[in-house]
């Protein structure tokens, strides 16, 4: 891989956006991983599809993402866990043999008054 020096007019390479909320969390660095690629996916991707509430969900198999993170299909389903147990993924079983819908959730921010 070529690389240069970070100059005023240099364009930044595509990215993952990573909330900040997710630093403090006392989950592990994959779920944290796990998160922010499916915020990515459910924001800019053609994948995310919309239920009849509105509300965005992903439907795919645990193996897609491992792919994209170089880790097991059993991570990511150890990591979907974490994350449904601190609120952040919701999963839908709609039919046997066929993928969750899985919902990415974000935290509520409470304004101060």
């Amino acid at each position: 891989m070529k690389t240069d020096y970070i100059t005023n007019g240099s364009t930044p390479p595509p990215y993952l956006a990573y909330p900040r909320f997710l630093l403090g969390m006392n989950i592990r660095l994959t779920a944290k991983e796990v998160y922010a690629i499916m915020l990515d996916m459910i924001l800019n991707s053609e994948a995310a599809q919309t239920d009849k509430r509105g509300q965005r969900y992903l439907a795919f198999y645990n193996k897609t993402i491992a792919e994209i993170i170089d880790r097991t299909p059993s991570t990511v389903a150890q990591s979907l866990r974490e994350l449904e147990d601190v609120g952040l993924v919701e999963k839908k079983l709609i039919a046997l043999h066929t993928p969750y819908h899985i919902y990415i959730k974000l935290p509520i921010v409470e304004s101060e008054t």
